[in-house]
């Protein structure tokens, strides 16, 4: 689990060079998409996604780095988080499956993020 003050996100604050290292492509051009009011909410939320997911892994950000972690949503609007191939198998995370439910509430975005091994085991 993570939490993300939403104005730690506020990019009239954050350079685009800050912003790229911290976010997959798919993600920066995504946001810059959105109105100004939306845009820190959409990043914190994803910023906590990727923080949830190193903690679960139990690594923190060693041997991945947060512009390699995506978060992608569905057409009917479920969140999931993709990885970069290269860190995926270093990482051995073809063998498990991550589940992700992100949420926000003005100041604050929380992830939630549980691996489950491909056999069933948590």
């Amino acid at each position: 689990m993570d939490a993300v003050a939403v104005e730690r996100m506020d990019t009239r604050r954050m350079s685009a060079h800050v912003l790229r290292r911290l976010f997959h492509e798919r993600e920066y051009q995504e946001a810059m998409t959105l109105p100004e009011e939306r845009r820190a909410e959409y990043l914190a939320s994803r910023f906590a996604a990727k923080e949830a997911l190193v903690k679960a892994l139990g690594t923190g950000f060693r041997g991945i780095a947060p512009r390699d972690i995506a978060v992608v949503v569905d057409r009917l609007g479920r969140p999931s988080i993709t990885v970069e191939s290269t860190v995926r198998q270093a990482l051995h995370l073809d063998s498990m499956i991550i589940h992700l439910s992100m949420t926000h509430e003005r100041s604050l975005a929380l992830a939630f993020v549980v691996l489950e091994e491909r056999d069933g085991s948590l």
